[in-house]
């Protein structure tokens, strides 16, 4: 029989359909896998790895790099809203709000 120590931080949820409270564990060569009692008995993988390499489950450094936002250079928005005047108005003294 294997023992297995579980950290005070790990999870009570089952981490296959995060529904259910943890009732067994499945130990793998990698770690240890923490089911409810019927995704144990059907073998379920677990959902996702909390803390992959890089904090984000299937982010990896090539989805970082291309990302959405990612191509060239920062460009000004299409509408700019109106001018700032000129000049600037003069500041509040100093203890007074803002006009």
């Amino acid at each position: 029989m294997t023992t297995t120590t579980l950290s005070p931080t790990a999870v009570t949820t089952c981490e296959a359909c995060w529904k259910e409270p943890v009732e067994g564990v499945r130990v793998t060569a990698a770690d240890a896998d923490l089911l409810c009692r019927p995704c144990a008995g059907g073998n379920y993988p677990r959902r996702v790895d909390l803390f992959p390499p890089l904090g984000i489950y299937g982010l990896t450094a090539r989805r970082i790099e291309m990302g959405r936002h990612g191509s060239g250079s920062p460009q000004t928005p299409p509408d700019q809203g109106p001018p700032l005047p000129h000049p600037p108005p003069t500041p509040s003294p100093p203890g007074t709000p803002p006009v």
